[in-house]
């Protein structure tokens, strides 16, 4: 598990394969609107030096943490980078979060699914992940349908847990072992 370099995949719609800095246009398109930013951990970027700063200090220093490259979206027929979906260490033993951000354009088209499943596949398949967790605010819905999808088991609530624009939220846990990974997918 310290390959931290990740292969390009594919999807019938997508294409799978790490954030780059040419991304900072396709990415600022998304990460600036409050839709998506209101049920993430990151402020929304006002400008594109925002959107490059995260690229260098987020997305691009994660194999220097011993973390995998993030994967950016990619929709084939156009080639337009339209979010990202990763997952990183968050425990000793081989346990992982995963975490996925959309343009609102892209959102209700089963795009996080598809990503997600194609990524649920490597990360337990060949990266060597042992159990994956999945976490929202309890306003976001739709991140709640998408882990439902992907197969991930509620665990439970963290009432009044995280605050977003100055009150606080309940954070909802899910989580996914690899023995219920692979029952699902036989």
């Amino acid at each position: 598990m310290s390959n931290t370099k990740l292969p390009i995949l594919e999807t019938e719609r997508l294409i799978l394969r790490a954030v780059s800095v040419g991304d900072v246009d396709d990415m600022f398109e998304y990460a600036s609107t409050e839709e998506v930013t209101q049920y993430t951990t990151f402020k929304r970027h006002i400008t594109k030096e925002d959107t490059s700063l995260a690229i260098q200090e987020v997305f691009l220093k994660r194999p220097v943490k011993g973390w995998p490259e993030a994967f950016a979206i990619v929709l084939k027929e156009t080639n337009k980078m339209i979010g990202t979906c990763d997952f990183w260490p968050i425990a000793k033993n081989d346990v992982f979060e995963m975490g996925y951000a959309l343009s609102p354009k892209y959102w209700n088209q089963g795009i996080v699914t598809e990503a997600g499943e194609c990524v649920l596949k490597y990360a337990f398949e060949e990266y060597g992940v042992r159990r994956m967790e999945l976490r929202h605010i309890d306003q976001n819905i739709g991140s709640k349908k998408v882990g439902q999808k992907l197969g991930f088991i509620h665990e439970g609530t963290k009432r009044k847990f995280i605050k977003v624009k100055s009150e606080y939220r309940d954070l909802e846990y899910y989580g996914m072992l690899k023995e219920e990974y692979n029952e699902r997918t036989r």
